[in-house]
């Protein structure tokens, strides 16, 4: 049913929450934005420029990237306000702790001191771009995949406007209202209008409806007749446009700040190469003042940054620049290498003792940085120019896309893709090529050995590429920590060691284990060994001490219950434990020797006296079930798990570790 109504400024648009008959209910935890909660400007830049450039129309020109902010009223939007009674609803219909915290703070949105202000919202403009197609009947329609789906992706090689899947919650995650409006238009001339609002399930004038409303005046479907959509939305020219709904105004400076910053540290070498120009505000930053910007928000050239997604691009933008300029400390490597086709590595030698390389694919976006295990004192650039190579790269994209893992790619069976290991053999081959001739005519020497980080004592190596704190390196202190037998660190400030201290210390203890991990006799009933055992000996007190081998491992296959069976695994693992917001945190850094789809891994703390079983509450890998962590996935060589246990405290930990076949 028709709904247009040509006398209001939001030409009779209202808000459509189907009537949910039956199925799932949805609850107030939103599983689906947790990638991007914690940095959501930074997610919201990097997620949007990059469906931008996935959908370039004209390859000549740059895309061109606006973001401004304004505001709603009430007395020119009314249908709009609705929402604020479908908010409350949801509170009521759940009325949990979390229910409460939740809707309570949408519904400050919509109080009459914020009211008389409007409801602000950031505003979302690209330009050069193939807007958003939509097919009711293809789900992978891009306008459908961001609309009106959940975990679809729309590829650009299906002519999309970017890829719509888990990252379009970077869009909702600014909205305090979990709100969006989104206008787009294509070169061809089709339009397409909806308001979203991802909310929950629940009651509304006494009919249970589901937890996505939609906004329009097409009877609860897209709007395509542009004199239908309201002048407010609307596009001039292709494009699309979207507008984050309940941006709190006062916090404008901050977000421009952070949203800058990232526009460099992510897209700088999109900005240099002119393929995007980017509008925060009234700052446009471009080909031409890229260089100025670089100088303004970064203060030197050295990326001497341990905290992980927030690096100095100015020493790779240096790599860049200098190598075009023709500097004799700087180099450009390019080849055609046989999987990913044409890459290109960016190499300049700087005044400090570690080397660090960002990687890009085609979109030309940063998508991590990490050290090497050289130390020229070299910052470099790797990028995939090759539509293939960007193919296979993207696959190895995690849904942050903020890391290349052989892990993240798998067949329809669950084992690792083939192509992703190589993938990344080419890109190490490849950096080692450049290296030594970048050094051939030099008495440098330095030897890369593949892994070695996993098993060196590096504490800044273990938390630096992997959390998203910053972490202070610190002296090893001798001593042994009342709550187990970890050596303890404490940490450097302002270059002065301090004591350590359970309370204020940011890193905590920190125990490297071998190969034989398990104290206690554990042999099973034929007599075989059971896991792994460590000397029962430990260092004297004040002394620290010194990782060892364990005993010998014997592969032992044990029967479960239902009839499977499970071997034990040979790992050699680290623990560090992290204070966060009053929660004592331990990261498992293992070393497996060979990818594990359904690993299990069970966890014995070590006290002064005795050793104890202490349950889990949380594990980002795997499930819990007391004191041991089900279906755990580890690839080849290193891996992170972040744990945190019921008693919240720091743990000496021993670990056995198992692979279901």
């Amino acid at each position: 049913m028709a709904e247009y109504d040509p006398t209001t400024n939001e030409r009779g648009c209202r808000w459509h929450f189907e009537e949910q008959k039956g199925g799932r209910e949805d609850g107030p935890n939103n599983a689906m934005m947790q990638n991007f909660k914690a940095n959501p400007y930074k997610s919201l830049i990097r997620e949007v420029i990059q469906n931008s450039l996935d959908a370039v129309y004209n390859h000549d020109e740059p895309v061109k990237v606006e973001f401004s902010f304004s505001s709603l009223t009430d007395s020119n939007f009314k249908n709009f306000f609705e929402l604020e009674k479908h908010i409350k609803e949801c509170r009521n219909y759940f009325n949990t702790p979390k229910a409460n915290e939740l809707y309570w703070e949408m519904e400050k949105c919509f109080s009459r001191q914020s009211i008389k202000k409007g409801i602000g919202y950031i505003r979302i403009s690209d330009y050069n771009t193939k807007g958003m197609h939509y097919d009711p009947n293809s789900s992978d329609s891009p306008f459908y995949a961001f609309a009106r789906s959940a975990g679809v992706s729309a590829k650009s090689d299906q002519e999309s406007g970017g890829s719509f899947g888990f990252g379009k919650s970077a869009y909702f995650q600014l909205s305090p209202i979990s709100t969006i409006i989104v206008s787009t238009m294509t070169p061809k001339g089709e339009f397409n209008f909806e308001g979203v609002s991802w909310l929950c399930t629940h009651r509304y004038n006494g009919i249970k409806v589901n937890s996505v409303g939609y906004y329009d005046n097409n009877g609860g479907y897209p709007v395509n007749e542009p004199s239908n959509i309201p002048p407010r939305f609307s596009r001039t020219e292709p494009g699309t446009t979207f507008f984050l709904l309940g941006f709190r105004m006062e916090d404008k400076d901050e977000a421009i700040k952070e949203m800058i910053k990232e526009v460099l540290r992510s897209f700088w070498y999109a900005v240099f190469q002119n393929k995007l120009e980017v509008t925060i505000g009234e700052i446009v930053i471009n080909r031409e003042n890229l260089d100025e910007y670089m100088s303004k928000y970064f203060d030197n050239d050295i990326d001497d940054t341990q905290k992980s997604g927030y690096l100095n691009p100015r020493a790779y933008y240096r790599a860049v620049k200098e190598a075009e300029s023709g500097n004799l400390k700087a180099r450009h490597f390019r080849e055609s290498i046989p999987l990913l086709g044409k890459c290109s590595i960016y190499l300049i030698k700087a005044d400090c003792s570690k080397d660090k390389m960002i990687y890009m694919r085609r979109p030309l976006m940063l998508v991590y940085g990490k050290r090497t295990q050289t130390s020229y004192g070299v910052f470099g650039l790797f990028v995939c120019e090759n539509k293939r190579g960007d193919e296979i790269l993207r696959e190895l994209e995690n849904p942050a896309h903020d890391e290349w893992k052989q892990t993240n790619w798998r067949n329809s069976r669950g084992k690792i893709e083939e192509k992703g290991v190589q993938a990344l053999d080419e890109i190490h081959k490849f950096r080692q090529r450049c290296f030594e001739e970048l050094f051939s005519n030099s008495q440098e020497t330095a030897l890369e050995i593949t892994g070695l980080e996993d098993l060196l004592y590096v504490p800044e190596d273990l938390l630096a590429d992997n959390d998203e704190s910053d972490h202070s390196l610190g002296n090893p202190t001798g001593n042994v920590k009342d709550i187990g037998t970890s050596i303890t660190t404490d940490i450097n400030k302002d270059g002065v060691s301090k004591k350590s201290d359970d309370d204020g210390a940011n890193i905590g203890s920190v125990k490297i284990t071998m190969p034989g991990s398990y104290e206690e006799d554990t042999t099973n009933e034929d007599g075989d060994l059971a896991g792994f055992r460590e000397r029962t000996k430990r260092p004297a007190r004040n002394r620290g001490g010194k990782p060892r081998a364990g005993d010998k491992f014997i592969n032992t296959k044990i029967q479960n219950p239902d009839g499977t069976y499970r071997t034990y695994i040979p790992v050699e693992f680290r623990v560090m434990a992290q204070k966060e917001n009053d929660k004592h945190y331990h990261y498992l850094l293992i070393h497996a020797p060979h990818d594990i789809i359904e690993g299990e891994l069970e966890l014995i703390t070590s006290g002064e006296q005795s050793d104890d079983v202490v349950n889990l509450e949380t594990t980002d890998n795997g499930s819990i079930e007391g004191n041991i962590i089900k279906h755990v996935v580890l690839e080849e060589g290193r891996n992170t798990i972040k744990i945190l246990f019921a008693d919240n405290m720091h743990h000496a930990i021993k670990l056995k570790a198992y692979e279901n076949i």
